[in-house]
Formats: structure tokens, sequence, C-alpha cells
């Protein structure tokens, strides 16, 4: 039996999604629960690989067991097992084909930030000491849309084999002293959002920042800041009728 979960997860305590040698990921939490639940060890696959500190509204993982249960079941038996910072949200049956990983065809992140500091706000938000220039960020994210070679916005690591990627949309929205930004693409580099907003964090104190340049020069060199990772959320992923 293959089942499909969503969860949301406060990522601040953990390694990122993945297993680490060190442990304490959200994987090795979602697996230990798996396994208390229906007896039987099941690999876990997400998605995709949040970071440390990144978090999630609506993770996309499947796992293979034998057993058939309920599947508010399966939700309320998952989350009794797990941390309160990680949370199946829902559960349903899927295809024998059906791979969280590898049937997705589009993600979207948000970048969430705050204009202003607040300690209720740490590990939640990225916290701006300026007031940003929100069209000037947007002029700037409106170049990243469509199919590029976005070496330039990934981190050393990642193991990609290609650094194509087709951005579909990328806009900001404000809500009061909150920068909400959102990215949708078929896939991302290593970093690549995190990369991507701190360019545009600074097109938003005024400096002139050249997105297409950036792109072009597919060099990570001319593009070294990156944006905190607490402000980071997995928003959804779209398997366009995969499943």
């Amino acid at each position: 039996m293959k089942y499909k979960i969503t969860l949301s997860y406060d990522g601040t305590d953990f390694c990122g999604w993945q297993h680490q040698p060190n442990g304490g990921s959200v994987q090795d939490s979602v697996e230990n629960a798996v396994f208390k639940l229906f007896g039987m060890r099941s690999s876990v696959v997400g998605s995709g690989r949040t970071d440390a500190g990144v978090h999630a509204l609506a993770q996309v993982a499947h796992f293979d067991v034998e057993k058939q249960l309920p599947l508010k079941n399966v939700v309320g038996g998952l989350n009794a097992y797990l941390p309160r910072t990680i949370r199946v949200l829902s559960a349903e049956p899927a295809q024998s084909d059906f791979d969280a990983r590898k049937s997705a065809k589009r993600k979207t992140y948000m970048y969430l930030m705050f204009e202003g500091n607040l300690p209720v706000l740490n590990d939640r938000v990225a916290m701006l000491d300026h007031i940003p220039d929100v069209a000037a960020m947007q002029a700037a994210a409106d170049k990243l849309k469509g199919t590029h070679d976005f070496s330039t916005f990934m981190a050393a690591g990642g193991g990609a084999k290609t650094f194509i990627r087709t951005v579909y949309d990328a806009h900001f929205e404000r809500d009061g002293r909150f920068i909400k930004f959102f990215i949708t693409a078929d896939g991302f580099l290593y970093n690549m959002v995190r990369i991507i907003t701190a360019q545009l964090i600074k097109a938003g104190r005024g400096e002139r920042i050249d997105i297409d340049g950036l792109i072009a020069r597919r060099d990570r060199s001319y593009a070294k800041d990156i944006a905190p990772a607490c402000g980071l959320y997995l928003y959804g992923v779209d398997y366009g009728g995969a499943e």
C-alpha cells in the first residue's frame, strides 16, 4: 500500500528534511512515526530537501507499507507519534508509480520578511532593518521568469545534473509590515531561492541589481549573499494529475 501524505513543519530545530549522519532530520521523525504506527520500516520520500531551519506549509511525501489503515487513522496515528513541530495534514492512497519527488511538476516557495525586529517572530521570518521598495523588488523578480541557466544562484554541494530551470511565477505580496515573496518553478537548485531573495532584498534597499546580467554570468561569485533560512517556506507542490 502506497500512501501520499501532506505535512507541515517548523524546521527550526531540524537539520533539514533529509537524513544526516548525526540525525535530527524531519525525515527521521516521520519514518520513526511510520514504524510505530505500521510496525515496519519504510523510507519516506519527500518532494524536495528543505535545508536546516527551513519550514514547510505543505511538504508532500510518500511511503510504502504492507498494512492498510483508514485514512483518518493514518493522519491521527502519525501525528500521535510525531513531535508537535511536525503535523501530517492529510493522507491518501497513491498509485504504485507515484513518486513524491519525481512526479512533481511545479513547486512553490514563499519567503517571508518583516519590516522591523520583533522577538516573537524569531526563526519564523527574515527581519528587515529598512522599509523596502517592493516595486523595485518586483521589477527585479520579473526578470527571473522563463527558462534560464540559474547556476549563478546555486550554492556548492547540490549535485544537480543540469542548471536549467523554468520559473513560472515570481511575485510579491504585502500584508502590513510583512512582505511575502512567492516563486514557482519546475524545480530549484541548492539554495536557489535564498540566493535570489538576497539579491531582491538588495534591490529593495535601492541597490541596482541586474538580474539579466547575473543570469548570463553563470557564476555564483557575482551573487555571494544568501538570505536567512528562517524566512523560507515550502508553500506547495503541484503534481498536475500525475498521481
